[in-house]
């Protein structure tokens, strides 16, 4: 990998709730890619719904928030 290479786990914690919290994290990145002519990709894992969780393959892990307390199961229907 490169210095200009970037990969970014994207861990959504909103537990299927309606948000913009994932459009932020996403146009944030965009922008920061853009203006530092970085080779930048994301994942996005859904860990409270889908129990997806990321590698450790990637230099940067950015968590959404969420609805409730993942611990406890508080927020989910």
């Amino acid at each position: 990998m490169n210095s200009n290479q970037l990969k970014v786990a994207i861990i959504d914690m909103n537990n299927g709730a309606p948000n913009q919290g994932m459009r932020g994290i996403k146009e944030i990145l965009k922008t920061y890619q853009e203006h530092h002519d970085l080779d930048l990709s994301y994942d996005v894992f859904d860990l409270r719904q889908n129990d997806e969780v990321p590698g450790l393959e990637y230099q940067i892990y950015i968590s959404s928030g969420g609805p409730g307390s993942p611990y406890d199961g508080n927020g989910s229907k």
